[in-house]
């Protein structure tokens, strides 16, 4: 079943009836197409050899009272719409206008249900007569156009008809064996049996059925047929001719549409989310990267509840069928592509390319690009509306104006309306060596510029995220020689600090501690840990060794960090984790300190202000780096949205202040705030899937508008004494007290208690 699409879905119709036929003027609303192949375009250009079986949806009689039989043929040269038409050379006429039949076959339909004929026709020169018909297979009509006046012009026959009777497939007959019409040659062209229009239906493409390179195989699984490559692609942005499938798709009218896909993650997640689609419509080079499109990182990605929009990067997880917008966001490979369809070229190639085994892919949606649909209406083919629901937000980032800033991760699931929300930016997987050269010497900037561009656009602050860490590298680097690594390294080092010379801060080292993740081997990580010097005399020479090679690398301004996770939790941790920095700090090497915020680290009764205080006695400023509030810790299904919404409330309630109040905390960086980010299961996003905040948001909001001064900021020097309110108040153990001097004096500041008592 196609879908058809014109323009001016509400606009009037205008109806004229000449002689019997209905002649339409003007736009017509958007209709479902129930026939097969009306305009011949899946049919091979020729002579009709099988009258029975040689046209998809077609079927060719002749009576035995026809001496000679006319000729049926696909012709490409006079056509009405597309790339094809059906030719009918008549030498002779039979004793019934049945004797010459084209018949569009197997139609479905609803018994009572009204539909609408729509067909073209002229004749090569000349006038001729047919007869336009749909009935069922007992030969009853429910209409007909009688002797359709046919011109050496195309024109359109419509009529209106209802099945009568209980059957659910019927045939529409073209009779051409009328008076007059010996010698003549008919053309036709664009039958369609067109059910009531619902305006925005999406055309919906079975990833079967299109020509299948031969690395795909097709599974039917619970209901559900899908393809999948058996093969990972081994090297380049492309994907060979075996590893290719291409689909035919007839659009109902010219447009822009947007591409959707039905899509599984497997159970590798970031290693089973990605493929190629064509740029654009047309056969492509299999073996051209420029002709590709990358789409990567679906395993935190779309839409799978049926009321939620497919419209965003969406945060859906792995093993779920869920829709993906493709058109829409560029899902950490490169910037989508819109399919724009043109008059006369209703029918298009389309392509696609395996990239990583693992990812199933059910089905494609095209639908305007002008609507919005949710999951529940790509499932059922239904119309798309012209707005979302909810208004979108508008407002200045959380912590503007503020001494501290309030950052977030930029991933696909998490970009939309960040600069709304955060004013500090943060690649969540980008900037990660591994996601970057994957292949070596072959690196994908793409999601990492972005990410970067997003800060430079906004006057945002960035951090790199991350140099040297031991998960999410380079498979290819452990093989190599510790000579060879430090060469690659140092090659990895100076490509991001010539393509990104203006980073705020940069995370030199992730998660040393032991048992952490350094990259020495172990559990599956990256071992490239001795071209760094290994332990060492110090213990920890490759992390003095990294910071070494980043502050030559990096310029001065660039502030060198180290980051690690588990430290809130713990005052030992703290303490290591201090041994290292101090080490560094001898040799001048770092800047700043990170400090990760999951909430594994922050539960109840962990020592989050002393751990501070450690770290806040080596001078260094502390930033909490990867910080995020379970709504439902335990991933219970017994606990509803209500207590999801109040346990994550009050957590933020709790760990916030203790971290944004210390003096030593110069920022804090939320680890995703909708879903799709790395603790969904767990209810950590601050925002729905719909763009509704949580309470726990609702509480930063305001918790964070009671840190603004409440008087305008004056850029000169201020012309009066001011003392401003202090907040918090009343504060444990500190609080943040503004004044503003009109020269340079000597000032002293007195604190009272609320008795008067100075304290």
């Amino acid at each position: 079943m196609e879908t058809r699409v014109t323009s001016g879905a509400v606009a009037s119709i205008l109806f004229i009836l000449i002689c019997g036929v209905l002649l339409v003027a003007g736009p017509v609303q958007a209709q479902t197409v129930l026939n097969t192949n009306g305009g011949f375009e899946s049919a091979p250009v020729g002579v009709v050899a099988d009258l029975a079986t040689g046209v998809d949806g077609w079927i060719f009689e002749v009576g035995a009272s026809v001496g000679a039989a006319p000729s049926f043929e696909i012709v490409d040269d006079v056509v009405h719409e597309g790339d094809r038409a059906l030719k009918i050379t008549i030498d002779q006429i039979g004793d019934n206008s049945w004797d010459i039949q084209a018949i569009a076959d197997a139609i479905p339909v609803t018994p009572g249900g009204t539909y609408e004929l729509s067909v073209w026709a002229r004749t090569e020169s000349g006038s001729a007569a047919a007869h336009f018909t749909v009935g069922n297979y007992d030969f009853a009509e429910y209409g007909r156009v009688h002797n359709a006046a046919l011109t050496a012009e195309w024109q359109q026959y419509t009529m209106a008809f209802t099945v009568t009777d209980q059957e659910t497939v019927i045939r529409a007959p073209l009779h051409a064996s009328v008076g007059g019409n010996e010698g003549q040659v008919i053309y036709v062209d664009e039958l369609q049996i067109l059910a009531p229009g619902l305006s925005g239906l999406p055309i919906i493409v079975e990833a079967e059925s299109g020509n299948l390179g031969n690395d795909y195989q097709t599974v039917t699984e619970d209901g559900t047929t899908y393809i999948e490559i058996q093969t990972n692609l081994v090297d380049g942005g492309f994907p060979g001719a075996n590893r290719t499938a291409t689909y035919e798709v007839t659009f109902p009218a010219e447009g822009a549409y947007d591409l959707y896909a039905r899509v599984r993650v497997g159970p590798g997640q970031f290693d089973d989310d990605s493929f190629f689609y064509g740029s654009g419509f047309g056969a492509k080079d299999e073996t051209a990267p420029d002709e590709w499109i990358t789409i990567n990182g679906l395993a935190s990605a779309g839409f799978a509840a049926p009321e939620e929009f497919v419209d965003g990067p969406g945060g859906a997880q792995s093993e779920v069928w869920k829709w993906v917008n493709i058109t829409e966001n560029g899902y950490q490979g490169e910037d989508p592509d819109t399919f724009f369809v043109a008059a006369g070229e209703l029918t298009q190639t389309f392509q696609i390319g395996a990239r990583e085994d693992g990812l199933a892919l059910d089905k494609f949606a095209f639908a305007p690009a002008e609507l919005f649909y949710t999951v529940a209406n790509l499932d059922n083919g239904e119309p798309g509306v012209e707005d979302l629901p909810g208004e979108e937000p508008t407002g200045p980032p959380l912590a503007q104006g503020l001494d501290k800033f309030l950052g977030n991760i930029y991933s696909t699931s998490q970009v939309e309306h960040f600069e709304h929300y955060w004013n500090q930016v943060t690649p969540e997987n980008a900037g990660k060596w591994g996601s970057v050269e994957s292949t070596r010497d072959q690196m994908n900037w793409g999601p990492l510029d972005a990410a970067y561009a997003l800060a430079q656009d906004n006057g945002f602050l960035f951090r790199f995220h991350v140099l040297v860490w031991g998960n999410q590298q380079p498979g290819w680097i452990s093989a190599l020689p510790p000579a060879e690594q430090r060469e690659e390294i140092e090659e990895w080092f100076r490509a991001v600090a010539e393509r990104y010379p203006d980073l705020d801060y940069l995370e030199v080292v992730n998660e040393p501690l032991p048992g952490h993740n350094p990259p020495d081997g172990g559990n599956g990580r990256a071992n490239y840990i001795e071209a760094l010097g290994g332990a060492g005399d110090t213990g920890w020479d490759w992390v003095i060794t990294a910071f070494e090679m980043a502050q030559e690398i990096f310029p001065e301004e660039t502030q060198l960090m180290i980051n690690d996770f588990g430290i809130l939790g713990s005052t030992n941790a703290a303490n290591q984790y201090a041994e290292i920095i101090e080490l560094l700090q001898e040799r001048n090497l770092v800047d700043a300190i990170g400090v990760q915020g999951h909430a594994f680290s922050t539960r109840p009764g962990t020592p989050l202000e002393a751990v501070l205080d450690i770290l806040a006695e080596t001078g260094l400023p502390i930033i909490v780096t990867e910080m995020d509030v379970d709504g439902n810790p335990n991933v219970s299904p017994n606990v509803t949205e209500a207590q999801s919404d109040q346990n994550q409330l009050e957590a933020m309630q709790r760990i916030f202040p203790a971290l944004w109040e210390h003096p030593a905390v110069v920022g804090v960086t939320m680890w995703g705030w909708k879903p799709g980010l790395w603790r969904t299961a767990q209810e950590a996003y601050l925002v729905r899937a719909s763009g509704a905040e949580r309470p726990g948001l609702e509480w930063l909001r305001t918790y964070l508008e009671a840190f603004a001064s409440p008087v305008e900021r004056i850029g000169e020097t201020p012309g009066v004494f001011r003392l401003v309110g202090n907040y918090p108040n009343p504060f444990n153990p500190a609080t943040t007290i503004r004044y503003d001097v009109a020269a340079p004096a000597e000032v002293t500041l007195k604190v009272f208690d609320v008795l008067g008592r100075e304290v």
